[in-house]
Parts: structure tokens; C-alpha cells; sequence
């Protein structure tokens, strides 16, 4: 419980923070976000690999629940995995992962002369859709299931998100920059600790909805 706390501490700080008298408008936020994603892993199975850069996508929505606090639901498109993995056993490979990711965020926002800033954390689950290894010298993907090395995959993947964004009101529309770690929590082998880790670097743009 203890690695935890840090975040049960980051939430309470968030509400601690957040305006609690009830905003004049309840804008709903329903946006786009497109980025950049560099991704490892860690754990006893694997020793620490090298980073691997992909692109990510997504939608998502925020709904104001006070003047300065909101709760967001996205669903993403995230590669993850790690280059040059090392097993236990000496060799290395390339793990290829991709997920649809589903962050459910709490978000603190300052607004500023047009700009607002922001800070969140959350907790997001991920579902696979693909799973590839690539040994290290050659080029050949293979299915994580064929793989001889490797353990059973687990499908879902349960992390935290948490970061910071800065946007611009454009007159009817938002566009922000966004900057997320995500900490894996769960193994995304069975019997074997090795987890995700990643940064996501986001554009996103957004209409109000409503009031």
C-alpha cells in the first residue's frame, strides 16, 4: 500500500484545492487529442530496456463539476513496450504492444487571460489488441502466443495517469498541449513482473457542449 500513497496524496491535494462553490456553467468538453508516446519496460523478468517512440490518438470528454474542477473519460489508440527488453535467460528483443486505453481523470484547472492551465490524475484501464516480439538482428515480427520465450500475455492492463496541459481559448473552441506519465500497475505477463511505462506528449482540441 505504501507505493501508493503518493497518489492517494496527489488526489487529496486536487480536491484540497479545487473551488467548491458550484460554477455558473457546467460545460461538457468533447475533444480530439493526437500525439506522441515513448514507452519501456521494468520489472525482475525483463531487465530495463531502451525506449520506443509511437503515435497515439484518441477522443475524449471532460465535464466541469465546479469552477475549478473537472472529470475527464478518454478512449486512446497507445503503442507501448520497450526496444532491446532483456530476458532472464540473456537474449533481447523488441516488445511491440498495442492497446485502446481508457483514462478516467479528476483535473484541477487555473484559467488566465484566455489561457487556462491544469493538473490530474487518474486511473485508466488498457485492453490489447496486438502483441509482437521482435528479436534483436533480425526484423521478423512474431505473436507474443508463438513466441517460445515468452509467458502468457495478459490482456488488460490497469495503470495511472497523472500530468499537466496548458490551452487557448480560440472563441468557441479549446486547443491545449498535454504532457502525461503513465505508471503501469499490473504485469502484462502472467507469472512475471513486467509492466509499462510511458510519456504521452498530446495536442487537444475541444468544443463546449451545453452549459
Amino acid at each position: 500500500m505504501k507505493r501508493f500513497a503518493p497518489f492517494v496524496l496527489a488526489f487529496a491535494l486536487v480536491f484540497a484545492a479545487a473551488d467548491t462553490a458550484e460554477a455558473q456553467t457546467k460545460p461538457l468538453r468533447l475533444g480530439l487529442t493526437a500525439g506522441a508516446v515513448t514507452s519501456s519496460l521494468g520489472g525482475d523478468y525483463y531487465s530495463v530496456g531502451d525506449w520506443k517512440w509511437g503515435f497515439m490518438a484518441g477522443a475524449f470528454g471532460q465535464y466541469h463539476v465546479a469552477r475549478q474542477t473537472y472529470i475527464g473519460l478518454e478512449a486512446n489508440y497507445v503503442p507501448k513496450g520497450g526496444k532491446r527488453a532483456g530476458f532472464a535467460q540473456g537474449s533481447t528483443q523488441d516488445l511491440n504492444l498495442e492497446y485502446i486505453e481508457l483514462p478516467l481523470t479528476i483535473g484541477y484547472v487555473n484559467r488566465f487571460s484566455g489561457w487556462e492551465s491544469n493538473l490530474y490524475i487518474g486511473v485508466a484501464i488498457a485492453f490489447q489488441i496486438s502483441c509482437k516480439v521482435v528479436p534483436t538482428g533480425t526484423s521478423d515480427p512474431t505473436d507474443c502466443d508463438d513466441a517460445s520465450l515468452l509467458p502468457s500475455k495478459k490482456t488488460t492492463e490497469w495503470s495511472i495517469p497523472f500530468g499537466f496541459g496548458f490551452a487557448r481559448e480560440l472563441g468557441g473552441s479549446v486547443l491545449g498541449l498535454d504532457i502525461r506519465y503513465n505508471l503501469g500497475l499490473s504485469d502484462i505477463f502472467e507469472l512475471s513482473d513486467v509492466k509499462n511505462r510511458s510519456w504521452q506528449f498530446t495536442a487537444k482540441w475541444a468544443v463546449p457542449v451545453g452549459s
